[in-house]
């Protein structure tokens, strides 16, 4: 597999997937109706696992260590509060604390973004 191709489709897929994310969470804090449905549903779960094993490829192709290269360290767990912050924000009820994990998690995916283009950590 070509590494630039990987990488292109890391970087679509990861469009995609934060697009879904916004379109699940505001159609959350309306009626609901089009974060239920199963094929948004299962569409969002999928390019999600695709962008996971996207990353991973990319990471085996470049042969990169996340404990050598912080910058990767740092986004691994800005990728990882971004699904927990999303899992949390499913269960709420109420729109105000839905809208904090949607402008909580649009930092992260700002944060994920810069460490992407930037390949230097933020805080370690």
């Amino acid at each position: 597999m070509d590494y630039l191709a990987v990488k292109h489709s890391h970087m679509a897929i990861a469009m995609l997937s934060v697009i879904l994310f916004y379109i699940r969470s505001f159609s959350r804090m309306g009626s609901g109706k089009l974060a239920k449905n199963k094929l948004v549903f299962i569409g969002s779960h999928s390019i999600d696992t695709l962008l996971l094993i996207s990353a991973f490829t990319l990471v085996f192709m470049a042969k990169i260590n996340p404990f050598e290269q912080l910058w990767l360290l740092e986004k691994i767990v800005l990728v990882v509060i971004y699904i927990v912050i999303g899992i949390i924000s499913v269960k709420q009820t109420k729109t105000l604390p839905k809208i904090m994990y949607v402008a909580v998690n649009t930092v992260v995916i700002l944060a994920i973004g810069y460490l992407a283009t930037a390949k230097s950590p933020l805080l370690l």
